[in-house]
């Protein structure tokens, strides 16, 4: 059995102030966050639960959140940019979870654009972006993540796509307490993700170019998906500061803000 969430123990690794709120049970914690910005709670702030019963991916898609097995959590930050200027904040937010769980000692970690986390091309985590407060010079975002911790047998053999978790991926000779325990990756995702925030409108090129070296479908070949049209294919050529995948076909580049791509070696999109 994992343990708890505490987040007395999540919050004394946190090297700023962030207000933090656990709920055993609930709808999804993005929506917990965006309702405490609209209740006017000081940014930035943190949701997290033990389970969610409507856990949101990208397009509308369910996040499959059992009690316990993962880590479920909501950062809500002001950022004083439009949001026109957030284009690329999934990928920067990709780039934190990378880097979180290299340092426990996962290997291979990978991203796809726009919002995977894969380990041996399995789903590892997901990452949901959603905007509240707007004006014309800043932005209110909530930034979710969806980080397997240790899933069921039985889900893993239910879900219409491979999946693993932090637990399958870390070497086995070492029990996890004796390495990392679950408040202390939250934590630690949570931090990342707080100081990709705090850098993201002086460093965007930075973790654009970090960015490049996680993605796996870069200068592969990939199979594009439109709503209402017929696949295409071409090769990955990069990623654009403003978040957008540029993908040569028929030897003419083009640009995507969204769409499903995958490597033609892997059949379906990871989504």
């Amino acid at each position: 059995m994992s343990e708890s969430f505490d987040l007395e123990q999540i919050r004394q690794y946190l090297n700023r102030d962030c207000e933090l709120f656990l709920f055993e049970k609930t709808d999804s914690t993005n929506e917990q966050a965006l309702l405490k910005v609209k209740q006017g709670c000081a940014l930035p702030l943190a949701c997290f639960a033990e389970e969610q019963t409507q856990g949101r991916g990208r397009r509308g898609k369910v996040w499959v959140s059992p009690p316990g097995a993962s880590i479920y959590l909501s950062l809500a930050w002001k950022f004083d940019l439009s949001v026109n200027d957030l284009g690329c904040l999934s990928l920067a937010i990709g780039v934190a979870v990378a880097r979180v769980l290299k340092n426990i000692g996962v290997r291979q970690v990978a991203l796809k654009w726009p919002n995977d986390v894969l380990i041996d091309d399995k789903k590892i985590a997901g990452i949901l972006i959603e905007t509240s407060q707007l004006t014309n010079k800043t932005t209110t975002v909530i930034i979710g993540i969806g980080l397997n911790f240790k899933l069921p047998d039985q889900l893993l053999d239910m879900l219409d796509q491979p999946c693993t978790d932090i637990v399958s991926s870390l070497d086995t000779t070492l029990s996890l307490e004796k390495k990392v325990g679950r408040n202390r990756i939250a934590s630690l995702l949570l931090q990342e993700c707080i100081t990709v925030c705090e850098r993201f409108e002086l460093a965007r090129q930075e973790l654009i170019l970090e960015y490049q070296q996680y993605d796996i479908c870069l200068r592969q070949e990939v199979d594009v998906y439109l709503e209402d049209a017929p696949s295409m294919q071409g090769v990955v050529v990069g990623f654009e500061p403003d978040g957008e995948i540029r993908i040569r076909i028929n030897d003419k580049d083009r640009l995507f803000n969204s769409a499903d791509i995958s490597l033609r070696r892997a059949g379906n999109a990871n989504d």
